[in-house]
């Protein structure tokens, strides 16, 4: 299988979504269950793993902390990320593939399937 470069949020996605203007907060984040584990899953496949966050590069210390504090495998942090509003969508374009999964509020394995608009899609498989 193609190794992937997975940019993955941090609030919201992976923890308590916190909002930069509550940045103090970010210390005391509750991981999400599972969210560790798939990640870590996805690095130790040998796929680059890159959080792109909107925290601020004054914060980029205390996530960094807390990323190692709670296990997570990854190669880099980005911060900086423009914020994006409850009435917006995140548009990437590039001139490599891109694609997106919308978290839904469980973490499960990155799987992919085939869909009518886009020959595959990569979505998690949450089994109940």
């Amino acid at each position: 299988m193609k190794k992937r470069v997975y940019l993955i949020d941090i609030d919201g996605t992976v923890c308590d979504d916190i909002k930069n203007e509550d940045s103090y907060l970010y210390k005391d984040a509750k991981p999400y269950e599972g969210s560790r584990e798939e990640i870590n899953k996805l690095y130790d496949e040998g796929n680059k793993i890159v959080f792109f966050t909107a925290r601020e590069y004054k914060d980029k210390g205390t996530t960094l902390s807390w990323l190692w504090k709670h296990g997570f495998k990854f190669h880099d942090l980005i911060t900086d990320k423009p914020r994006c509003m409850d009435d917006e969508e995140y548009v990437w374009i590039d001139n490599k593939p891109v694609r997106g999964i919308t978290y839904k509020g469980e973490w499960g394995p990155i799987v992919e399937t085939k869909n009518q608009e886009v020959e595959t899609l990569l979505n998690f498989n949450i089994e109940k």
